[in-house]
């Protein structure tokens, strides 16, 4: 009875431990993240200081240049001398942030990645920030543009006015092609055509959308190709991708012989793979296309293929033994498929 009483006492001290250690984890969870929402609040108060300082002629934005620069403006920056939009990427915002950022803080930008690494981080971060804030000032009301509220969990927000992409009385053409794309790309037709609210850092906040800023190029590349590659489709490039795809890259199924306990693994996986393929002759049957039924067929010569195989024959002998044949016929003339037979190519002729 004592022996009971002692492991009672073990298991319930043990379970003791287990939930401290668990309460501390979840403290320290909280703690980080609250320390994320802040720090996401600060970076936005960073960036309205720095378009002050710029409005105070406290950014020189000349610093960004070679001394035998001609041009050493804000748009130089931003456009090629055709007027085209220069494509910006980590270097730039990098040489911004070193040139003009680091150097309007009164900081030495020889040594300060060294001597001040994680203020560099940050300050590398807001670069692409500034740049998109610089980019879009007219539209920025920087006494209002932030949102915060005395609920510390909420983050604080910047409201970008719809006016920053909106191309509807832009009458420069260049422009206005860059700024439909740029909202395809980042809104949905529920966000179009008001302002937008969101925080620093996360999907589509104002770090993300700045980078899209300085991408016209790849963000209309991308607009093409979700134009003609649906979700749908790049969800099954990534199961039939013969490199990293779960369905491309594997070789084999389970090897199990009947009656061993691997065989059970087996059919769970030709059961999966079934499910699968019937759903993918569903929907490809649905499809009312030429090209869709014309598929089912070049799937039936297919598995035509797979029948007529030795490893098909070894598991059903009585097939081959008796001549089975799966190959159709038109009028009782079969249409060779597996060696290019085409049954509407015949049928046609007739």
């Amino acid at each position: 009875m004592t022996n009971l009483i002692n492991k009672a006492v073990e298991i319930k001290k043990e379970v003791s431990i287990k939930n401290d250690t668990s309460s501390k984890t979840w403290a320290l969870v909280q703690e980080v993240a609250h320390g994320e929402i802040k720090a996401n609040g600060k970076m936005l108060y960073i960036f309205k200081n720095f378009m002050k300082m710029y409005e105070d002629k406290q950014l020189d934005i000349s610093k960004y240049f070679d001394e035998k620069a001609n041009d050493k403006s804000l748009k130089s920056i931003l456009f090629d001398t055709d007027g085209n939009r220069k494509t910006l990427i980590a270097k730039d915002f990098s040489h911004f942030n070193t040139k003009v950022l680091i150097t309007s803080l009164g900081q030495n930008w020889l040594n300060f990645k060294t001597d001040f690494s994680y203020e560099y981080k940050a300050l590398e971060q807001i670069s692409p920030v500034v740049l998109f804030g610089l980019a879009n000032r007219q539209y920025l009301n920087l006494d209002k543009m932030l949102t915060e509220t005395d609920n510390v969990k909420v983050p604080v927000e910047i409201c970008l006015e719809w006016n920053i992409f909106n191309s509807k009385d832009l009458k420069d053409e260049k422009e206005k092609s860059f700024r439909e794309n740029l909202v395809k790309n980042i809104f949905t037709a529920t966000q179009q055509g008001k302002h937008y609210y969101c925080t620093f850092r996360g999907d589509k906040g104002i770090l993300d959308i700045s980078k899209k800023f300085f991408l016209p190029k790849k963000v209309h590349s991308d607009n093409v190709v979700n134009a003609e590659v649906s979700a749908f489709s790049k969800a099954m490039q990534s199961l039939t991708d013969t490199d990293k795809g779960v369905i491309g890259a594997t070789k084999t199924l389970t090897q199990a012989k009947e009656g061993t306990p691997a065989i059970k693994r087996l059919n769970n996986e030709i059961d999966e793979l079934y499910s699968v393929i019937f759903k993918s002759l569903e929907l490809i049957a649905n499809s009312n296309t030429k090209n869709a039924q014309q598929t089912l067929l070049d799937i039936h010569a297919d598995v035509l293929g797979f029948i007529n195989a030795d490893n098909f024959n070894s598991q059903f002998p009585k097939v081959k033994l008796h001549k089975v044949e799966f190959n159709p016929r038109v009028k009782n003339t079969p249409i060779d498929v597996l060696n290019g037979g085409d049954v509407i190519k015949y049928v046609s002729n007739l």
